[in-house]
């Protein structure tokens, strides 16, 4: 048997990895924007994004106002990992808990 088809992992399953703008940026992840109301689409810096935020910030579940002048809509993070032919909804169950293992991972880094 040989890996799993990368476009049939959900999004979901690969927060573990890239929970962060850091983590998809050392991941080369393609990130965009789309709104809701007017389709306006617009790629993510991920380095500004770290710059501006933090390295640990996250798009994971997170919402922002439409770029685009006299739209009042709201934009999606969507996001592509290598492997992936399509940008999914950068959106998990916060609820879900981590992993031993992220939790150690998380550790490591904070302290």
């Amino acid at each position: 048997m040989g890996q799993r088809n990368a476009d049939r992992i959900p999004i979901t399953m690969r927060r573990a990895q890239c929970e962060t703008v850091a983590d998809m940026a050392a991941a080369v992840w393609d990130v965009i924007t789309a709104c809701r109301a007017c389709g306006l689409a617009m790629a993510v810096d991920l380095a500004l994004v770290a710059r501006v935020s933090g390295p640990k910030t996250t798009l994971w579940n997170r919402k922002a106002r439409c770029r685009r002048i006299g739209c009042a809509g709201w934009v999606d993070f969507r996001a592509k990992a290598p492997g992936m032919s399509i940008h999914e909804t950068l959106a998990a169950d916060d609820r879900l808990p981590i992993t031993e293992g992220e939790r150690a991972r998380r550790n490591r880094e904070d302290g």
